[in-house]
Order: C-alpha cells, then structure tokens, then sequence
C-alpha cells in the first residue's frame, strides 16, 4: 500500500472532532455520490407553523387568565386591608364612647349620659371579634390584638370602677381615681396599638400592592421572552429548512474529504476493519498511540493485537465485533496495548460499517488514550477518600461540640430559671415587707394615738386646772404623775419591739433570753435557753439577723403551735454561728406553706429566710403535721474570729 502525504493538522482540529467521534453512527456508504439529492417537502414546514401558533395562543391565553387572577387577587387584598382597617376605626370610636361616656357621667351624675359608655362597651365586644377573624392569617396582628384585648379588660375595669366610685362617693370619690392618671394611660395604650395594627395593615397594603405590580412586569417580561422565543423558533426552523438543502449537498463532498481529515487527527486512532476484523485503513493518531509503523505491516494483521492477551483468550475482540454489529454500536473504556505490549487505559468505540442497502461492509474503531485522566481520576478520588475522612472526623467533632452546647446551654436555661425565680421571690418579698411596714406604722400610730396621745390630754387638763388653781387641782397632781408613768411604761414597751436595747448594751446572748422570758410569759411555757460559754464577737448584721429570726420564731411558736415547751439553743459549729428553736407544738405542713399561694399569705417564714441570706447564712425547717417545729439558722462568721465568754451558760427555766 503506497504511503500518502497528509498536510499539517489545523490547531483545534482534534478538539472539533472529539465528539463527533464519540458518537459516530454506523455509517452507511452511499451507493453513488453523484446520485440526485432528494428535497425536503413543505408539509414539515406548514405544521410547524400550525404547532409554534397554536402554542403561541395557549401562551397568550394562559396569560390572560393569569393576569385576571392577579387583578381579583389584588382587589381581594385591598378590599380586605380596608375592611380591617375600617373595624380598627370602629373600635377606636367605641373606645372613644366608652370614655366620654364615664367622662361625662363622672361631671353630671346622671344617668342618661352613660348611654354612649353602653354602647361603647358593647360595640367594642363585636369589633374586637371582627378584627380578630380578619386578621386570623397574620400572627402579627393576632399578636396585637391580644396585647389590644389584654388591655381592653382594665380599662372597662377602671371604667366600672369610675362609675361606680361615682354613684357611691360622689365626684370626689371619682376625681380620686382620675387623678390617679391610670384611665388615661390605658387609653393611651389602646390607642396605640389600635394604632399600631393600622400602621402594619396599611404596610401590608403597600407591600402587596407592590408585589403585584413586580409580577406584573414579570410577566410581561416572561411574555416578551415567550414570544420572541417562538419567533426565534420558527427563525431557526426556516433557516434549517433552507440549510437542509446545502447539507445533502455538502454531504456527498464531505465523503470525499473524510479520509483526509481522519488521518490528520492525531488525538484519536481510527482504524478502519472489514467485517472479519483485519486492519483496512488507519490514521497518524493511530500510528502515534498504538507505536506501530508504516513498514511493520500492520495492514491486514487481525486488530486482536491491541488487546491484552488474556483479554484475547477470553474472546474479547470477537464479542466486540459482535455487539456493534447486533447492537450498532459498542462503547466502553479498557485496556489495550502498544507494540512494545505497554498497556495503556483507552476509550473505545466500535462502530458497523453498512452500505446502502444495510449489508455489512466492516467496521470503523475509535481509541483514545485516557491514561493521563485516569491517573488524574484516581488522585481525584484518592483526594476526595482523604476529604471525606476528613469530613467525617470533623462531623465527629462538631456533634461533640454540639452536645457540649446543648449541655451548657440546658445548665445556663437551669440558672437563668433560678435566676428568674430568685427575681420574683425578691419582688414578692419587697411587696410585702412594704405592707408589714405599713401595717406596723399603722399600728405605732394607733397606739401613740390612742394611749399615748389621750395620756398627754389628760396631763395637758389637769396642769391647766393646776395653772389657773382650779379647786382640787392639787389632788389629782397623783393621777397625773400615774398616767404619765403609764405612758412612759408604754413607750418603753414599743421601743423594745421596734429594737432592743440589750441587744446593743448586753450582746445577742442577752438579746434572746429577754425574748424568750417574754413569750414564755405570755404564753405559759416551759423554755430553756442553752449557749455556748465562749462565743466570737459578732458583726452587728448578723447579731440582728440572728435576733430576728429567733424573734419571728418565738412569734409564730405563740401564735400557732400551741406548744408547751420551747427550747432555744445558740453555738459554734465549725465557725459557723448555728441557732436552733424547737417546740413540741402541732407543726405545720411545710410544702404546702413553700407554694406561691401560700407564700403570698405568710409573711413570717419567706422573712427569717431572706434575713439569713442576706448576710450569707442558711435557714433550714423540720417539721410536720403533729411532730413539732424545729428551725434552725447557720451564719458563716470571719476568719478567726476572737471568742469572748458568754454573760449566760447552762439553761434558764420560766
């Protein structure tokens, strides 16, 4: 066979071919090349004109269906906004009745005048139901419409309160609660979220509006798009129609040019075979994959000497000529070799060879030498082996990192929970320890007033007598002396409630012993009081703290336990100063006074608790229906403090 010169290949030649052979046909071969080239008909043209019209009125159609949807879906949203926006101006109204009604029956007095406050309140009930469905779809405004109907009920509380503060006191009696500015301001607050839903339906009204205006321009722009596209179509479909005449035409010369442009591929190897599957034709490509030369005579050799030898024995080469002939067309990717038998990893296409009238002339085989990808492939998948090793031991640690959250997270829910509830005591416990101190001033004022007050009248008479020498004024010079030993008794008494005098003079010691005699006394006890002999010289906030506490416990020991013997009992404990009262009286059930319920009653035990913590002691209850009370409080004292002896040892019995 006489080699051939071929001209030098064109830069991007290879990259032009590559997937034209990739997905080569099976080729038929035209039985003459001069034969008369056949023209396309005019019917394939008619019914895609008749298709692209037809899809263009469906188009069109669909459009203006939706354009009329989004016309009823604006006005639906623009007649519900001013729906919603009309029953925010009807509550306002009925709130504005509702205080111009109790305004003006608070002036007057009269009845008729609560008749716009009626039907205020009654206005404002349907109104408030109305807003309520209307704005069911919005948890904003559902959100302030609860904040609107949480505050609705005191306002129509204070209003009643007004009203009936005006029927029984008078005008002054309801001037009292309009001065106290709390009808005004809950007014002031309803306003503003009756304004505040308003503001956000008129948002929403914008909002929408401008939605739908944007899809509007979409979809005129879709609309635009669609339609030139069709245009487009039926552009390039004329311009295939009028192409299709050049290609048969330039058909017939590209057979002629077929062989020239293979062999000056040298990217792919293409090799033509007969239907036996000996070697007919080959290009540069192959000569330079396969290393196989011109003079060693590989024309006509079997193309079996590509493949691996074990891929011979297994009957490889026949199987693929096989299953391009049945199937058209064979593709896979494998292992083929070189002259010198190297291996390399290939691309391979084998494709039947037909003439006109479909019998089998040969085959045409297509390689390509992917030794370099499959290298590239296989660091690719190494890497990605490495990057998902990595992946998971980082998914490892994130799930670590995501329980250490989740528990610090749950520890700092705990604190905040303690926290919250420490905050709430601490309110509840100012609440009422403003009321006890009320309660006391109450009851310092009675009794000044009652006995100490009417003492000083009296002795204010008789020095009046004695001053203008009424007769007898003399004698009764005894009775004064008397009341004014009364009142001086009485105010000593008072004193020592309020705060001792030993505890500051004699010490703590002292402090309680007085306490103790006092309530024994009163109550007809059996008491003992035991203390260490050597106790540290306390802080005056824990001397009082202690005092207190032994204080509020022998209190409600004489109110309620109904005991008939109480011990008190204070010593050093490990540097910590430890007071214990105990008595043999009913006891109590202790969870069911520590219930907020209950708290709120019982003031005494929630103050002996915070007194302790308040210089950083504890306060510890045991008790139980039917067992007695034993209370005992610890404060932590310095370091090292210096012991002094105490004035009391032993027991002391009353």
């Amino acid at each position: 066979m006489a080699l051939t010169c071929v001209k030098q290949r064109r830069p991007g030649a290879a990259a032009a071919w590559a997937g034209a052979l990739e997905s080569l046909q099976p080729v038929v071969v035209p039985p003459d090349l001069n034969a008369e080239i056949v023209h396309p008909g005019r019917g394939d043209l008619t019914l895609s004109g008749f298709v692209a019209a037809a899809c263009v009125a469906v188009v069109l159609v669909g459009a203006a269906y939706w354009l009329s949807l989004q016309q009823s879906r604006a006005a639906e949203w623009v007649s519900h906004t001013h729906e919603v926006i009309a029953a925010i101006a009807r509550t306002r109204a009925a709130l504005v009745d509702i205080q111009n009604g109790h305004r003006g029956f608070t002036i007057s007095g009269e009845e008729k005048d609560l008749e716009p406050y009626r039907a205020g309140s009654t206005a404002i009930v349907t109104e408030t139901a109305k807003l309520r469905a209307l704005v069911a779809d919005n948890p904003v405004q559902q959100q302030r419409l609860a904040q609107l109907e949480g505050g609705l009920a005191p306002r129509l509380a204070s209003a009643a309160e007004l009203i009936a503060a005006r029927r029984q006191g008078g005008f002054e009696a309801a001037k009292t609660i309009v001065d106290t500015g709390l009808p005004n301001e809950q007014m002031a607050n309803l306003r503003m979220v009756l304004k505040d839903l308003e503001a956000e339906e008129e948002t929403l009204l914008a909002q929408r509006l401008v939605e739908h205006e944007r899809r509007l321009e979409w979809f005129w722009a879709g609309i635009t798009s669609v339609v030139a596209l069709l245009l487009a179509a039926l552009a390039v479909l004329y311009l295939q129609v009028r192409r299709r005449r050049a290609a048969q035409q330039a058909l017939l010369e590209s057979e002629n040019r077929f062989h020239l442009m293979t062999s000056s591929v040298a990217e792919y190897a293409i090799i033509m075979l007969d239907f036996e599957g000996r070697v007919r034709t080959w290009n540069t490509g192959a000569q330079r994959i396969t290393g196989y030369r011109w003079e060693e005579m590989i024309v006509g050799r079997d193309f079996s000497c590509f493949f691996l030898e074990s891929d011979v024995s297994d009957g490889k080469p026949m199987r693929t000529l096989e299953t391009a002939a049945s199937q058209g067309r064979f593709v896979e990717e494998g292992w083929l070799v070189r002259s010198d038998r190297s291996a390399f990893w290939a691309s391979i296409v084998m494709t039947p060879v037909r003439d006109a009238q479909g019998s089998l002339r040969g085959f045409c085989m297509i390689a390509r030498d992917l030794s370099e990808r499959r290298r590239a492939q296989e660091a690719l998948e190494a890497e990605m082996r490495a990057r998902m090793r990595i992946d998971e031991e980082l998914q490892c640690l994130n799930r670590s990192l995501e329980a250490l959250v989740r528990e610090r997270t749950s520890e700092l829910r705990g604190a905040n929970a303690d926290l919250l509830e420490a905050k709430a005591r601490l309110r509840e416990l100012s609440s009422q320890l403003i009321s006890a101190q009320e309660q006391e001033r109450r009851h310092i004022a009675r009794e000044l007033h009652d006995d100490t007050g009417q003492a000083l009248t009296v002795i204010r008479m008789h020095l009046a007598d004695l001053l203008r020498g009424a007769d007898g004024a003399t004698d009764r010079v005894p009775d004064c002396i008397k009341v004014v030993d009364a009142a001086i008794a009485q105010i000593r008494g008072m004193a020592l409630n309020l705060r001792p005098t030993m505890l500051d003079d004699l010490g703590l010691v002292d402090a309680l012993e007085w306490a103790l005699e006092r309530q024994a006394k009163a109550a007809a006890w059996r008491s003992a009081l035991e203390a260490d002999d050597l106790l540290p010289e306390l802080p005056a906030d824990i001397q009082t703290a202690c005092f207190r506490i032994g204080q509020e416990a022998l209190t409600n020991a004489a109110r309620h336990a109904h005991a008939s013997e109480v011990k008190l009992r204070l010593r050093m404990v490990d540097n910590e100063l430890e007071l214990t009262i105990s008595d043999n009286g009913a006891g109590f059930d202790l969870a069911r006074y520590r219930t907020p319920e209950e708290r709120k009653k019982h003031f005494g035990l929630i103050s002996m608790s915070e007194r302790a913590s308040l210089v950083g002691g504890c306060l510890d209850i045991d008790t139980g229906p039917g067992a007695g009370t034993r209370i005992r409080a610890s404060f932590p004292l310095p370091a090292e403090p210096e012991l002094v002896e105490s004035p009391v040892a032993g027991s002391a019995d009353a």
